[in-house]
């Protein structure tokens, strides 16, 4: 059996490469980083022309239709050039947004989101950081005349600052909904967060009696939590894809590093204190990504991916925390300064490694899947 990737993808994966690396170097991301605005609608006007936000959205609604194993290749490498962008938050959106939405939503939302003019993202988190349906206590009030009102706040809305449309979930009935809601609303207000991690974006979603037609919501009534909770699965698993790729990007810069520093006479990657750490990240980054395939693979086609998507996420947030701290190490005094990129690795790992669950809360949950 092959578990390789297929021409296309080595295609796709190339493209990517090529691209971060020419149109947003790490230059143009510590650019973006001190920008005002969330992201750069060049960079994303451009990478809509490559085909990237239309990648898993059905070709009915515009899109290319391909599997969420696609879209972990670019978001690979996207994480190995810290490219700040929502194409991620977006994507989630779309597969919530084609999983729950009837023909009409879908054909509003979907056609605009690939063509790159939408940005979306999910708002389901919530103070209390919990990321299961006993953790929405974001209301949904069912009034007279076809609306519905909605009351509380998200936490940690990826790319909260820049989007269009919002897809909230909210408690109604004895069951969890997702509701479109179009920015801006009346109600609707959102504060931008400062994040360890200032190559990406997010923010504190406030719904104060947000109005929004019955029309709006996703789904039956109070029955879209198995849709909500597959859709984060597969976020979780495209978040440990750049993870990976910046826990790569990490060891490979560290390697670089330690070939042309010499002590002693030496290049420093001679002395086993630096060469054995970095064949220890290396296969902790192999393995980190054998398992973020696997679990690609297995949000599309297992029936519970749940398991290989929390061991995905587990291990690829510890490689990429453990190769940002690393790198800076080897690299010595110079590693812990503004003008070396390897704190802006180490920012990554340590941003992301809680986020969409963190390594003990999935290993527990690894646990629990198998009876433990």
């Amino acid at each position: 059996m092959d578990f390789g990737f297929t021409e296309e993808q080595v295609g796709l994966q190339d493209q990517v490469r090529r691209f971060v690396a020419s149109e947003c170097p790490l230059t143009r991301v510590r650019q973006i980083m001190e920008a005002d605005r969330a992201y750069d609608a060049a960079l994303w006007s451009k990478t809509a022309e490559l085909g990237w936000q239309a990648l898993t959205v059905p070709e009915a609604y515009g899109g290319l239709g391909l599997a969420w194993e696609d879209l972990i290749i670019v978001a690979e490498e996207t994480g190995r050039g810290l490219l700040p962008s929502p194409l991620l938050a977006t994507a989630a959106a779309a597969r919530l947004l084609a999983a729950l939405g009837d023909e009409k939503q879908k054909s509003r939302w979907l056609a605009s989101i690939a063509a790159g003019q939408t940005v979306a993202t999910i708002a389901a988190l919530e103070d209390g950081d919990v990321l299961d349906e006993r953790g929405i206590t974001c209301r949904a009030e069912v009034r007279a005349g076809g609306e519905v009102a909605l009351h509380g706040s998200k936490s940690l809305v990826a790319y909260g600052q820049a989007a269009d449309l919002f897809l909230v979930v909210a408690r109604e009935q004895d069951g969890v909904s997702v509701f479109a809601v179009e920015s801006p609303a009346s109600g609707l207000v959102v504060e931008p967060l400062s994040l360890v991690d200032a190559t990406q974006r997010a923010a504190d979603v406030v719904l104060d009696g947000v109005i929004v037609p019955e029309s709006a919501r996703l789904g039956p009534a109070g029955k879209a939590w198995p849709a909500v909770r597959s859709v984060l699965d597969a976020a979780a698993v495209a978040l440990a894809a750049e993870l990976v790729g910046a826990a790569d990007a990490s060891v490979a810069m560290a390697t670089e590093y330690a070939k042309i520093r010499r002590q002693f006479g030496q290049p420093i990657g001679r002395f086993q204190g630096v060469k054995h750490r970095l064949a220890e990240l290396h296969v902790a980054v192999e393995s980190a990504r054998s398992l973020v395939y696997y679990a690609a693979w297995a949000v599309d086609h297992a029936g519970d991916p749940s398991m290989h998507v929390s061991m995905a996420k587990a291990y690829a947030s510890t490689a990429a925390d453990e190769a940002g701290e690393e790198c800076i190490q080897i690299h010595g005094a110079i590693g812990f300064t503004w003008e070396c990129d390897a704190h802006l690795y180490y920012k990554r790992g340590r941003c992301c490694r809680n986020l969409m669950g963190s390594p003990e809360a999935h290993r527990e949950r690894v646990l629990t899947s198998q009876g433990l």
